[in-house]
């Protein structure tokens, strides 16, 4: 090749690679070879280097697969409504349905008599037929008058159980229905809560009094992550709610009614009564980042057949323990 040709195309390339042109390859030039021009071997890329504003960052490198996450489950309260012999085999299927996701799951108002521990193991038996091992516990009857049992579920491959859920004794004689309590620990982060599930005494018995009196399990376990769980037949802006709030305690829901009407009215969440289910969580160290009501009813051809399995929607979060651990004051 002649010199002159030689060093034209010399310069074309060099023109090519300052106006910032995207090739996909290095220009193969017959007679030229690339590493004269500090371009590497043949098959290197050549990148764009368009232009960037001032003020723009360079782009964040995409560690999303490396950045670590924070430990989460699935927690759900539900007032399954007098669970016992009244359930039949569809209605308990569709409950496993709706808590199939969960992770820990807090049932209220489990009848006393032997069909009440029988439906709960009923629903243990539908829930692992929705694709993942679960257990549970029944709690011994409240002491008070409308005495009733509780229950948790969980699945073992995300929580382990530590030592055995129970009655909170201290609170027996202040309320009528004591909260059952369970330790969790989180099988992959060790991290642990502290969960307490309470049916509140109807409105028409003041359960303002028995909410007030829950700032008492934050004192008495002050060590642990607590989070109170339930249907405490009260909006959770109400001022019983107040010690919790103080104490750096938030409600999942607002403004979020849960409670079945008997009729349906117009407008979406016709179907809606009161606020009285909800999950308060410690804030420190716990988040919780999503949370709402699991609405059941779309299950059943009308609205008097779902009140059948429960008046009461499930409520739902989705509880983080924090990275790193926090100051709590």
């Amino acid at each position: 090749m002649k010199q002159p040709l030689r060093c034209l195309l010399v310069a074309v390339l060099l023109l090519i690679l300052l106006v910032g042109l995207d090739y996909a390859e290095v220009v193969d030039v017959p007679g030229v070879d690339p590493t004269e021009l500090g371009l590497g071997d043949r098959t290197s890329v050549v990148e764009s280097l368009g232009p960037r504003a001032p003020s723009e960052p360079p782009p964040a490198p995409d560690d999303s697969e490396d950045r670590p996450k924070a430990p989460q489950i699935r927690l759900v309260t539900w007032n399954l409504y007098n669970f016992g012999q009244t359930k039949d085999d569809q209605e308990i299927s569709v409950a496993a349905q709706t808590l199939r996701d969960a992770d820990l799951v807090a049932v209220q108002e489990v009848v006393t008599s032997p069909p009440g521990a029988q439906a709960i193991g009923k629903l243990d038996q539908a829930l692992d037929r929705t694709g993942a091992a679960w257990d549970y516990r029944i709690s011994k009857p409240t002491t008070g008058p409308g005495t009733e049992k509780y229950a948790f579920l969980w699945k073992p491959s995300r929580l382990r159980l530590l030592g055995r859920a129970w009655l909170e004794a201290s609170l027996a004689d202040s309320l009528n229905r004591e909260p059952y309590l369970a330790r969790f620990e989180h099988r992959t982060s060790g991290h642990t809560l502290l969960v307490a599930s309470l049916h509140a005494v109807p409105t028409s018995k003041d359960p303002e009094r028995e909410v007030a009196l829950l700032d008492r399990l934050h004192w008495q376990y002050e060590t642990d992550h607590v989070v109170l769980v339930g249907d405490f037949n009260l909006d959770e802006d109400d001022a019983a709610f107040n010690e919790l709030r103080g104490l750096g305690y938030a409600s999942v829901l607002e403004d979020q009614p849960t409670s079945l009407r008997r009729k349906r009215r117009d407008g979406r969440d016709g179907h809606l009564a009161n606020e009285y289910d909800n999950i308060f969580y410690e804030t420190c160290p716990l988040q919780a980042s999503q949370g709402g009501v699991l609405d059941f009813t779309p299950r059943f051809a009308s609205l008097s057949e779902a009140r059948s399995l429960s008046d009461h929607l499930a409520v739902y979060a989705d509880v983080q323990w924090a990275l790193s651990a926090p100051t709590c004051l």
